[in-house]
């Protein structure tokens, strides 16, 4: 059944195409008149006899116009069960009715756009690039479409398609600070400062309290040596981030300067008068200085440092779970997993510090409680390899072994290569009696490119499953 006509409008602002050069820049230069623009735009966003597209220039705007001529309404009543569905985050089954509506009429870009967006939920980025495309190839002018493949795109560190989408979608809104902060990410991590430092800046000036843009120069900054510029930058970051998700990330990003280090911290005074002293920025000096010694492999000044920076501010959970993480790589599991309860006791809901106060108990061979960590890491959105390792591992522990070969599958399924998940899932077929999969898997370790010590487990598996 078909019925009215489905418009799509959008306007290409010319000056934004002067402030992000890109190919279409240098292709407008080419043109002395109106008319010469205005044909490449028609050719450049034509759609190959899908819709009907018309152009209005005036002054730097190209105002664009595209008709659908014909609208399903059974394909509609899918689209809007689709989208009911995907407010609910019920992103399978809004698939599930896209793609019915897409069967019923193949040419309406918001179906596909929909579902590309319902795939990059879901964390199926292919899909999701490949919807997408679609919804540019049947529409070029759905700039909505630029942004997320743009940003899919950085994600998968395409990033020459990343800048030309992430453009593109400039061209069409150059107020959308999401979209100049995912290019400058891009100029960032190609290394072109200037450009990434022009974004930045463009998006501060469009909201002045977007803590991304200030980690970005700040980052930027650092890399190039400018201390200052950069310290001040993370610590606006930090005032800035209400939601917490960046403001680790800016600590550990300082650069201490010699005045800031704090060495109150370092020499152990932890006096009254020491403590007065010790203002923020001393201490998140403190706290670059640990991460620091993290990195570099010195996990004992690390405890130590973070510990001091603990009896100032005990209530900051990621410094909770740093110092676990300093002392699982030290190899202490038991002061660890100690850690890793005091962060979420300070947060709870975190799912990352569930996944490693179960890797603690792992460890320790404590299998119910690490059960109990990985499912509630699961619970909180922690599906990795890892998690699903841990609880298969354990599951096996307690001889409850389908449910155990079931999590063992899902982290090869997330992790081809998890090698431990391989071979704890060959024991959890030879518990179940299915040798020929056990046998399979075993030989996919000793196959296996990489040295491990489970190349010998492996095969003295082999040889008592053979005797």
């Amino acid at each position: 059944m078909a019925t009215a006509k489905k418009l799509i409008t959008a306007q290409l602002d010319l000056s934004a195409v002067q402030e992000f050069k890109g190919d279409l820049t240098e292709a407008l230069t080419k043109f002395n008149s109106p008319e010469q623009i205005q044909n490449y735009l028609s050719e450049r966003y034509s759609s190959n006899d899908i819709g009907e597209l018309s152009i209005h220039l005036n002054d730097h705007i190209a105002s664009f116009k595209w008709i659908l001529p014909n609208v399903d309404l059974n394909a509609e009543k899918l689209h809007q069960q689709a989208l009911e569905k995907a407010r609910e985050k019920q992103y399978n089954e809004a698939i599930t009715f896209w793609i019915k509506a897409i069967s019923l009429n193949a040419k309406d870009p918001d179906y596909y756009f929909n579902t590309g967006i319902a795939y990059f939920e879901e964390k199926n980025y292919q899909e999701s690039i490949e919807n997408l495309e679609q919804t540019l190839k049947i529409c070029p002018i759905y700039h909505k479409a630029r942004l997320i493949l743009g940003t899919v795109y950085l994600k998968l560190r395409k990033f020459d398609k990343a800048e030309y989408h992430l453009k593109e979608s400039i061209y069409f809104n150059p107020q959308n600070p999401l979209a100049i902060l995912n290019l400058g990410a891009v100029f960032s991590i190609q290394k072109r400062y200037e450009e990434g430092v022009f974004a930045f800046q463009r998006v501060i000036e469009l909201v002045p309290s977007e803590p991304r843009a200030y980690f970005g120069l700040g980052k930027i900054y650092s890399l190039q040596g400018k201390i200052k510029q950069a310290n001040e930058c993370f610590h606006k970051t930090i005032e800035l981030d209400k939601k917490g998700l960046l403001t680790q990330h800016a600590k550990r990003a300082i650069v201490a300067e010699e005045t800031a280090i704090s060495l109150n911290l370092k020499n152990g005074d932890t006096s009254a008068a020491a403590k007065e002293r010790l203002d923020e920025k001393q201490l998140e000096a403190a706290f670059a200085e640990a991460y620091k010694a993290y990195l570099f492999g010195d996990y004992q000044l690390a405890i130590e440092l973070y510990r001091k920076y603990l009896e100032h501010k005990p209530k900051d959970d990621y410094v909770w779970f740093a110092l676990g993480e300093s002392f699982l790589r030290k190899g202490q599991p038991k002061e660890a997993a100690a850690a890793f309860k005091q962060a979420i006791k300070v947060s709870p809901n975190k799912a990352l510090y569930h996944k490693q106060l179960a890797v603690a108990y792992d460890y320790l061979e404590l299998p119910e409680k690490a059960i109990e960590c990985a499912e509630q890491a699961l619970r909180f959105g922690k599906k990795d390899t890892v998690v699903y390792t841990i609880l298969g591992k354990n599951l096996l522990k307690q001889n409850i072994i389908l449910d155990a070969i079931e999590k063992l599958e899902a982290a090869l399924k997330l992790n081809k290569t998890n090698l431990n998940a391989e071979y704890h899932l060959a024991l959890a077929y030879m518990r179940n009696q299915d040798f020929d999969s056990a046998i399979d898997h075993l030989h996919w370790i000793m196959n296996a490119k990489i040295k491990t010590p489970l190349k010998m487990q492996a095969e003295a598996l082999l040889q008592k499953i053979n005797a």
